[in-house]
């Protein structure tokens, strides 16, 4: 299984894909963000301090449409 359901019964999370450190972000490209008060977004990082992880965004396998 790739994901779990929180206690809260409202987000499914990941069990194998972690947030990683903005040092590490690619710049002037869409990727997710985290914020500093936790909550994510789709976005471009340009080295704004707001931001404290980002994580790349998923794809389709190749044989789904």
């Amino acid at each position: 299984m790739t994901h779990t359901i929180n206690t809260d019964k409202t987000v499914a999370v990941s069990t194998d894909t972690y947030w990683q450190h903005i040092n590490s972000a690619p710049r002037g490209v869409k990727v997710q963000l985290l914020g500093q008060g936790g909550v994510a977004t789709y976005g471009t990082y340009f080295g704004d301090k707001f931001w404290t992880h980002w994580c790349p965004l998923p794809k389709k396998p190749k044989d789904e449409s």
